[in-house]
């Protein structure tokens, strides 16, 4: 069990930004394609958005801080 959560410990400190990017950047986005009308989506979430945010966030991991 000890392995386990050192292991996801590294994982969160080595790839938050990644993460950051994909979980709130991606949720603004999707909030903002909202107002867009070509928005063609049974639950109103779209994958570009997530995918821009994790975009952003694998940019700032390759870079060391942020855009």
């Amino acid at each position: 069990m000890k392995a386990i959560l050192e292991s996801l410990s590294a994982q969160i400190e080595n790839w938050g930004m990644v993460w950051f990017g994909l979980i709130f950047l991606g949720s603004i986005f999707n909030e903002f394609s909202l107002f867009n009308s070509l928005n063609i989506s049974a639950f109103n979430i779209n994958l570009f958005p997530y995918l821009l945010g994790l975009m952003f966030g694998l940019v700032a991991k390759y870079r060391g801080r942020w855009i």
